[in-house]
């Protein structure tokens, strides 16, 4: 009984200063040149906590195909918005952080021997923020991958995409 007790003190200063619920769809480019839309995002959490203007958990999910390559990257992040601006207009940055997984398959045309590769990293994303309303706002940044060399068939250890979404704050 004294942990739920506990429990329930801790989270009463949180969901009290909570005033609103952030959600963001997105659109991702890359990782390859010329790959165009290879994938979305979404973007869940809750506004004005912990001193900053957004507080949310990032996913997304981009696959993409170059000649004889298939690779498909999942992230999975925590991150969060503040602005530097507020008025009359709101403009700020949104900083992420987590991990990436990686499946990567190569049908190579003349060896025949088809590859595959697994592997999870280290990801970050920065995006800069405009909302021209309270409710309504826009971004564009980028998502930058690390996964070891060994566990991956990409050319780099790196791996960047480029995302633009909405944000919608209630």
């Amino acid at each position: 009984m004294k942990k739920h007790f506990l429990a329930l003190m801790l989270l009463t200063p949180f969901s009290a200063a909570v005033s609103g619920l952030h959600i963001s769809p997105e659109l991702k480019m890359g990782p390859y040149y010329g790959s165009g839309l290879s994938g979305g995002g979404l973007q869940l959490g809750v506004t004005d906590v912990a001193g900053l203007d957004a507080l949310y958990l990032s996913y997304s999910h981009t696959s993409a195909e170059l000649l004889w390559n298939k690779d498909r990257l999942k992230t999975y992040r925590v991150g969060g918005q503040y602005h530097f601006i507020n008025q009359p207009v709101k403009f700020g940055l949104q900083l992420e952080a987590g991990i990436v997984e990686y499946d990567g398959r190569r049908d190579p045309i003349f060896s025949g021997e088809t590859q595959y590769a697994e592997g999870t990293g280290a990801s970050f994303s920065a995006a800069w923020v405009f909302f021209p309303t309270d409710n309504l706002g826009i971004r564009l940044g980028g998502d930058f991958n690390y996964i070891d060399k060994s566990k991956t068939l990409l050319e780099s250890t790196w791996s960047a995409t480029l995302g633009t979404g909405v944000i919608l704050h209630f």
